[in-house]
């Protein structure tokens, strides 16, 4: 979903970042907050008054939405969901749960608290703007005060939308699942709500742009594109999920694995393996006890000069440093690994023993055939 991503803090153990198009929209914002919104509300500040207050709109905004995901991420906290971290990008923010809901209780509080949280602050901001116009609060204040209330008024509204995968489409999939018992299904209907209100801002965004209004038309076709484009991915990461979820990797991994003595040299190790087989890793064994691995990364940490006299078991990577998995673990499991890490292999290990490897190519593999064979059992 992103292009770059750059952490900047960590909040009660969840990291939160910055994606490249977030800092494209809060550029864009601070523009059209300092020479158009507040000039036309608040006539007669200086220009840099404006910007002042630019700044200050967009930032302000920034930390909504973080509290919004953080209502978010802090309710799947509370329901035992492992959250990967907060992703600030161009049409808001995602707080990245890494496993789907357990029940329709679950799905119904995690999708709930963030708006639940942007309604509180909306109240906030509304209640300190009258406060602020009774004090005569200064007139900068409380104009960043009143747009913040305005903001998060849309926010709210927006979010209120049932179009999976927006808060409400997922309180609405609940709903729908704990109606049904049957998730599945739920997810079907709620994304044709998502897909369908998709379509609807597009034409809508066309509609505007022909009638003159140019830029209101081009963002609400491109925030349409991105809410088709994000439902039906989010219908296609969930069946994937519970594809995965009932699969072990000893299914997926190889058998046939080529590992390496400890004791060979670096020099033999580059001439016999990595020069002919290409593989990313290589599992240590000495006899049937697996020591660690290693890769070109290892290899490349030991000066060329000592390669014919080094052997492997002064370079490998310990097995308590591996990437390892059960062969009772689950492929979600795996994939979840792949996702979280620069690695593309891991190893199957049961005790010190070696059952096989699982590479994220095999998985990936069978995912591509998976959505294939369905998609032509749709059609």
């Amino acid at each position: 979903m992103f292009t770059r991503r750059f952490n900047f803090i960590r909040i009660a153990g969840i990291q939160i970042g910055i994606d490249l198009s977030w800092l494209f929209i809060a550029v864009l914002l601070t523009w059209t907050l300092a020479t158009g919104y507040f000039p036309l509300t608040y006539p007669g500040l200086s220009v840099g008054t404006y910007w002042g207050m630019g700044f200050l709109g967009m930032m302000g905004l920034f930390v909504c939405i973080v509290l919004h995901e953080l209502g978010h991420a802090f309710m799947a906290k509370h329901f035992k969901l492992p959250i990967s971290q907060i992703t600030l990008f161009l049409f808001g923010g995602v707080a990245e749960i890494r496993k789907e809901s357990s029940s329709p209780k679950v799905e119904f509080w995690v999708a709930i608290a963030g708006p639940l949280v942007t309604l509180a602050l909306m109240l906030s901001f509304y209640i300190l703007h009258i406060l602020g116009a009774s004090l005569a609060w200064p007139m900068v204040l409380q104009g960043i005060i009143s747009y913040l209330a305005g903001i998060n008024t849309w926010i709210l509204l927006f979010n209120l939308v049932p179009a999976f995968p927006l808060d409400v489409g997922r309180v609405l999939r609940a709903i729908l699942w704990a109606c049904t018992k049957n998730v599945n299904k739920a997810t079907r209907v709620a994304t044709h709500f998502g897909t369908a209100f998709g379509i609807f801002l597009i034409f809508f965004g066309i509609f505007l742009f022909i009638g003159g209004s140019f830029v209101a038309g081009i963002w609400l076709v491109i925030l349409g594109l991105f809410l088709q484009k994000a439902a039906l991915s989010s219908q296609t990461q969930f069946f994937i999920s519970q594809e995965l979820r009932h699969a072990k990797v000893v299914q997926f991994m190889k058998n046939q694995i080529e590992t390496v003595s400890p004791t060979l040299t670096i020099q033999e190790f580059i001439q016999t393996h990595l020069y002919r087989s290409h593989h990313h890793l290589y599992p240590v064994v000495e006899g049937e006890k697996l020591l660690g691995a290693i890769s070109l990364k290892e290899v490349k940490s030991a000066p060329p000069q000592e390669w014919p006299s080094r052997t492997l078991q002064s370079i490998l990577l310990p097995l308590s440093q591996c990437l390892i998995l059960s062969p009772h673990a689950s492929a979600l499991d795996a994939m979840n690994q792949f996702q979280e890490t620069d690695v593309s292999t891991l190893l199957i290990v049961e005790g010190e023993h070696l059952l096989g490897i699982l590479t994220a190519q095999d998985l990936f593999k069978f995912l591509s055939i998976k959505i294939e064979l369905e998609d032509s059992a749709r059609r």
